[in-house]
C-alpha cells in the first residue's frame, strides 16, 4: 500500500469516528477525555531585554534568564562570600580562623547575669549564641529581668522597715526613763533685816497678876442632869 492509500484510509476511519460515514455506517463516537486536542498554534519564542546579575551587562534572552551567554557557565562566575550576620539579638558574630572544634568558656552579655557558659567553635562557622543557657530565650531574659527589680524593690523594703522598727524601740526607751538633765540652780535668798529687839518687862509683876486673877475667879461646882 501507497502512502496515498494510508491516509485516505485514515481519513475515511476519522470521518467514521465523528459520526459522517461516507459508507453510511454508523459508528460509536469516543467519549471526550479520549480525544485529543492538538494546538493550532506554533509556540512562539519569548524573547526579552535582560540584564545580567553578574556584570550588568544587557542581552536578549528567555525572561527566565539570570545571566549572559558568557557568564552562564559557573566557571566564569566568582562566588562571593557573604559577611556572616548574626540572624537575631540573641546571636553574636565571632570571628576566628580554627581549623578544629575547640571549647571556649564565655561570660552571659545580659546586664547582671555574668555567667560563664561553655560555647564549642566550628570551623567556617561565626554565628554563636550570646546568651547563658538559662537566657537564650527573650521570655526567660524579660522574667529574670521583672524579678530582679522585685528583689531590689524587697530590700529597699526590709532595710526601711528595720530603721522603723530600731527608730521606734528608742522612742519608746526614752518614754519609759526620763532623761536626767542638769539639777536646776535656786536664786538666792534675800537677807532679812535684824528684827528690833524686845522691850524689857518686869518678870515678877507678870507672874503675881496671873495668880491674883486665879484667885478671883470663883470655883463652880458640876451640875449633874436631872433624871
Amino acid at each position: 500500500m501507497t502512502a496515498r492509500k494510508v491516509s485516505r484510509i485514515i481519513h475515511i476511519h476519522r470521518k467514521c469516528m465523528l459520526g459522517d460515514c461516507p459508507f453510511g455506517l454508523s459508528a460509536t463516537r469516543p467519549r471526550k477525555e479520549c480525544l485529543v486536542q492538538l494546538p493550532k498554534y506554533k509556540k512562539k519564542k519569548r524573547i526579552k531585554l535582560k540584564i545580567c546579575q553578574y556584570c550588568g551587562k544587557e542581552f536578549w534572552g528567555h525572561p527566565i534568564a539570570k545571566y549572559c551567554e558568557l557568564h552562564r557557565d559557573v566557571k566564569q562566575r566568582e562566588k562571593t562570600k557573604k559577611s556572616p550576620e548574626p540572624g537575631d539579638s540573641n546571636n553574636k558574630t565571632h570571628q576566628h580562623d580554627f581549623i578544629e572544634v575547640v571549647e571556649q568558656s564565655w561570660v552571659c552579655e545580659l546586664e547582671g547575669c555574668g555567667k560563664e557558659y561553655v560555647v564549642k567553635i566550628f570551623p567556617k562557622q561565626f554565628v554563636y549564641p550570646r546568651f547563658c543557657e538559662e537566657h537564650r530565650n527573650e521570655f526567660r531574659r524579660r522574667n529574670w529581668a521583672r524579678q530582679k527589680i522585685l528583689d531590689d524593690l524587697r530590700k529597699v523594703r526590709q532595710v526601711a522597715a528595720a530603721r522603723a522598727a530600731k527608730s521606734a524601740a528608742s522612742k519608746s526607751a526614752a518614754g519609759s526613763k526620763p532623761a536626767l538633765g542638769p539639777k536646776p540652780t535656786l536664786a538666792p535668798k534675800p537677807a532679812l533685816a535684824p528684827k528690833p529687839a524686845a522691850a524689857s518687862k518686869p518678870v515678877g509683876s507678870k507672874t503675881a497678876a496671873e495668880a491674883a486673877a486665879k484667885e478671883v475667879r470663883p470655883k463652880v461646882k458640876a451640875k449633874t442632869a436631872p433624871k
